[in-house]
């Protein structure tokens, strides 16, 4: 990462957690290295992700700027924060009829900002208690997939490096999009390829950008956890999705190839 920091940079921005692979960032050893090239570089994390799901102590990040999103702690959609460090200079992109603070025109969406404010205030109580759970729930999902179906990669890290509510596992010979409308007849609701890309049956880039090939990444589902799941949502997930695979795989044109001996 040092070597595309220079003269020219203004900002750096990077997801404190990625989103399809729940890979949290060490954002400190970031900072660390952008500081150490020019003190005047910019720090944004994109904290949607992060937030609710690992501890967050801005002072002690020490970025400029950070995003938050209220749907992403379950809140209304359509609001929004934005942190921005005492001393930072922003300027407002769009202008309008004027409201009660400056960077953004018009009435604001009050029923949405105490619905936010309302689930910030919701995540947050049992917060250890509830990591500590998802946790639980996502390692209990992982291994019962990976030990009950063949032929399955789990994508990204393991263990503390992982998102606590992030499952994302490349299932081969299937196609993705298949998977997940088999899987919503049955009460189970994923996501597969590049979850924000709608409408575009391609494979996530960021898994095509860890190695995946095509077809690995094109069979990938991406699983959340939230702190209301419980072991019987796990279990009837485990219990459902061996039977979808297989179906989805007896009609699929790609087949295991079989070893000669």
């Amino acid at each position: 990462m040092s070597a595309h920091v220079d003269k020219e940079t203004l900002i750096v921005s990077i997801a404190a957690i990625n989103h399809e692979i729940g890979t949290i960032q060490d954002m400190k050893a970031i900072r660390d290295i952008v500081r150490d090239k020019d003190e005047a570089v910019l720090i944004h994390t994109d904290a949607c992700d992060a937030f609710g799901r690992i501890p967050l102590d801005m002072k002690n990040l020490d970025v400029d700027l950070a995003s938050f999103s209220s749907h992403k702690v379950y809140g209304p959609k359509g609001v929004g924060a934005l942190y921005v460090r005492e001393g930072i200079k922003i300027e407002p992109i769009i202008y309008g009829q004027l409201s009660t603070q400056k960077l953004w025109p018009g009435v604001e969406n009050v029923p949405g900002i105490m619905g936010f404010s309302k689930a910030v205030e919701v995540i947050h109580r049992n917060f250890r208690e509830n990591v500590l759970n998802m946790s639980d729930l996502r390692d209990r999902l992982t291994s019962g997939i990976l030990n009950s179906v063949d032929h399955t990669m789990l994508n990204g890290p393991l263990g503390d490096e992982r998102a606590p509510d992030n499952v994302n596992i490349s299932f081969l010979y299937c196609e993705g999009e298949a998977l997940t409308v088999e899987l919503s007849l049955n009460g189970i609701y994923v996501s597969s390829g590049s979850a924000c890309t709608s409408r575009v049956l391609e494979p996530s880039h960021v898994l095509l950008a860890i190695g995946r090939r095509y077809e690995e990444a094109h069979g990938s589902l991406l699983m959340k956890i939230t702190p209301f799941h419980t072991i019987a949502d796990i279990e009837y997930v485990l219990d459902v999705l061996p039977g979808v695979v297989k179906r989805i795989r007896s009609i699929s044109p790609i087949k295991p190839v079989k070893e000669v001996r």
